[in-house]
């Protein structure tokens, strides 16, 4: 279940990277060995995931990206979130059902005959509906998750406070990593996702030249 509050998910993002930075720098400091680093890294990697299924959101989406980059990042740390992908819990079907109602501004029933209630797919920003058009036509009905559009920009708004934290504070090798450059390309990738519209038009000018 997504945190919908604006202040919850803020003080509940900053503070898991927050602890975060501070267990890094701790043992750091301490110079702990290579065992005890790999039980931190897994320790991270488990209590990141748990946050990400509080909150989804945003972070949902920044850790489908990280589970991709074992050049990056520590296995124990990747081991816990590279199926994210795959477990995206699905939303209530009836917050589902009053978005769809809402954007269309009629019932269900009145374009179609049938629609399954569980998803048969669901990911960060959408979900993915199996329906049937009153003409029989099986159909899959995108809709994006309840809520979607606000909890992205309280993310983003998070996110920026932790990118520039990072840009400051975190002991980055310069040139490795640029946060605001990493920051304005997944501000762009989201942007886009969330435009169904640009998503609409892609797909009818690759489906014209097979028709």
């Amino acid at each position: 279940m997504a945190v919908k509050s604006k202040w919850k998910r803020i003080y509940k993002v900053l503070t898991l990277f927050f602890s975060i930075f501070l267990k890094i720098y701790w043992y750091k400091l301490r110079k702990k060995s290579d065992s005890e680093w790999e039980k931190l890294w897994l320790e991270i990697g488990k209590k990141f995931r748990k946050t990400l299924f509080e909150v989804e959101g945003l972070l949902i989406k920044i850790g489908q990206i990280l589970s991709i980059r074992s050049d990056l990042l520590p296995h124990a740390f990747i081991s816990q979130i590279q199926d994210l992908t795959d477990k995206v819990p699905p939303s209530n079907w009836d917050e589902i059902k009053n978005q769809l109602e809402n954007e269309w501004g009629e019932r269900l029933d009145y374009h179609l005959q049938s629609i399954d209630q569980h998803s048969i797919a669901s990911a960060s920003i959408g979900e993915v509906y199996k329906g049937v058009l009153k003409n029989g036509t099986t159909v899959a009905i995108k809709v994006q998750r309840p809520h979607i559009q606000s909890i992205i920009q309280t993310d983003f708004r998070t996110l920026r406070i932790i990118i520039w934290f990072a840009d400051h504070f975190v002991p980055v090798p310069k040139g490795f990593i640029q946060f605001n450059v990493l920051f304005k390309e997944l501000k762009q990738v989201i942007e886009q996702e969330l435009d169904f519209q640009l998503e609409i038009k892609s797909l009818i000018y690759f489906k014209e030249p097979f028709l």
